[in-house]
């Protein structure tokens, strides 16, 4: 069997590139999505490794747009082309690391029969994510007063229908899917653009698109919405804690395979002190 580590990045090439080699696996690959406000030129001069390849026709990614789903989509498709025939395709992001040898994880899927690891929570448990799906939210546009242009068709407007009988659902970006999955995703938005015209408009769409997909199809019966990240959101910001030394108690007695998230430029005695308890390296 084999894996593709789908990896979205912005920064911090050296860090990605630590990443792409404790990921190494002869059955494993990593494809690397720059975010296009990067220098993907630089990024290529400095993930060299002999698993990593680099998805073309990069496009800009900002937090809480659509266009991360539209990103997302374009690797899904990408490496699904490519000549390798991939078992699993998992997303990661540029400020992850590995809290497992990468055998430990391969072997996991190959034990699972198939199954699809992402988030299924019900979306309407709080009205922060309902506000995300019934509102008007206008990322993906740039004119003029946009913000208070949202504000008001907010105030004036009723609540937006979502237009299909599904039930909405909420999970994290990152996640592991098969190939058939990822199959049935591609064709899925391919064949009904209401449903991505609607998730334009969503705030943070990218924690509901493919959540939403996948649980409203026949491959509900074999998801399992299991996290494999650690992740520290004690915080209550909109974004999870990063990572430092202060942390190792918790990262070294985590049984996750990956955590989030952590930044060379702050800390790198974590990173250090991963490879050498956990890694062996």
């Amino acid at each position: 069997m084999k894996v593709a580590h789908i990896l979205l990045v912005h920064k911090n090439p050296a860090q990605v590139a630590r990443l792409t080699q404790r990921l190494y696996h002869p059955d494993i690959d990593c494809w690397i999505h720059v975010d296009k406000k990067s220098d993907t030129d630089y990024f290529k001069q400095v993930l060299t490794g002999s698993n990593v390849f680099f998805i073309p026709d990069n496009i800009q990614v900002d937090w809480a747009n659509y266009n991360t789903v539209q990103a997302m989509l374009l690797c899904l498709e990408h490496v699904l082309a490519s000549e390798k025939k991939y078992s699993y395709f998992n997303f990661l992001s540029g400020q992850d690391y590995v809290l497992q040898p990468p055998v430990n994880f391969l072997n996991y899927l190959k034990a699972q029969n198939g199954l699809e690891f992402i988030g299924i929570q019900p979306y309407a448990t709080s009205q922060q994510n309902i506000q995300r799906i019934k509102k008007y939210h206008l990322h993906s546009y740039s004119f003029w007063g946009k913000s208070i242009f949202e504000r008001v068709i907010n105030k004036i407007l009723p609540d937006r229908k979502f237009p299909y009988p599904f039930d909405i659902r909420k999970g994290p970006q990152w996640f592991a899917i098969t190939r058939e999955a990822t199959m049935y995703v591609l064709q899925f938005v391919s064949n009904n653009p209401k449903f991505v015209n609607y998730f334009k408009k969503v705030h943070i769409a990218d924690e509901f698109f493919f959540q939403t997909v996948l649980f409203n199809s026949s491959f509900k019966t074999t998801i399992k919405d299991e996290v494999f990240h650690y992740t520290d959101w004690s915080e209550n910001k909109k974004n999870p804690k990063l990572l430092t030394i202060t942390d190792r108690e918790n990262l070294l007695q985590s049984a996750s395979f990956f955590a989030r998230k952590f930044d060379v430029d702050i800390d790198t005695k974590i990173l250090d002190l991963i490879d050498q308890t956990k890694l062996n390296c």
